[in-house]
């Protein structure tokens, strides 16, 4: 059961390491991660020594925020955020993921506390070392006709999808503000 007034601090972005893969679909997380801190001109991200990722940690709305990429792939992210996690002590409920989301439109935003994988392997992995009791902001891809899921997921959007996807970007900088600034009950009744 998640406590009331949820506001988690740790947000953390998933997506696949090495520059073939930046500007893929499946890299949401991390684009969103990078918005914001440009947005806020924080600390650059760090890798840590101890845990397999990167961290920029930084002050937001009077807030102490962390933001962690995972320098691990998709499914065997669920593995540093457990490193993550027992380094600094953390409770899984303090913790919002943003992930990419098949099962939305492209370019949809949404926000939910807790739920399945949903066949999402980074959730899956999460959830298998972590636990499902976590914040989530959902970004619409849509769903390939047909092609592979894993082919889709891996590649570059069309011009008219990136557009889309730029605004969701965006989208999601501004639900995660609504998180820090005033709770998970607020941002999903602004964004769902």
């Amino acid at each position: 059961m998640r406590p009331l007034k949820l506001i988690p601090k740790v947000f953390i972005g998933l997506g696949n390491p090495g520059k073939q893969y930046l500007q893929t679909r499946h890299n949401l997380g991390y684009l969103v991660l990078d918005q914001l801190s440009d947005k806020y001109r924080t600390i650059e991200f760090r890798k840590h020594s101890k845990i397999s990722g990167s961290t920029s940690q930084f002050v937001l709305k009077d807030k102490n925020v962390t933001l962690f990429k995972s320098s691990k792939f998709m499914n065997e992210s669920g593995i540093s955020i457990n490193q993550l996690m027992q380094y600094y002590k953390i409770k899984m409920e303090d913790v919002c993921i943003i992930h990419d989301d098949l099962d939305l439109n492209v370019g949809e935003v949404k926000v939910k506390f807790g739920g399945g994988h949903g066949g999402h392997n980074g959730l899956r992995s999460i959830i298998q070392q972590c636990s499902p009791d976590f914040s989530r902001i959902r970004m619409g891809i849509g769903h390939p006709n047909k092609q592979e899921v894993i082919d889709y997921v891996l590649s570059r959007p069309n011009k008219v999808d990136q557009e889309t996807l730029n605004s969701a970007i965006f989208n999601a900088v501004e639900g995660i503000e609504t998180i820090i600034d005033q709770g998970i009950d607020e941002a999903m009744n602004q964004f769902n």
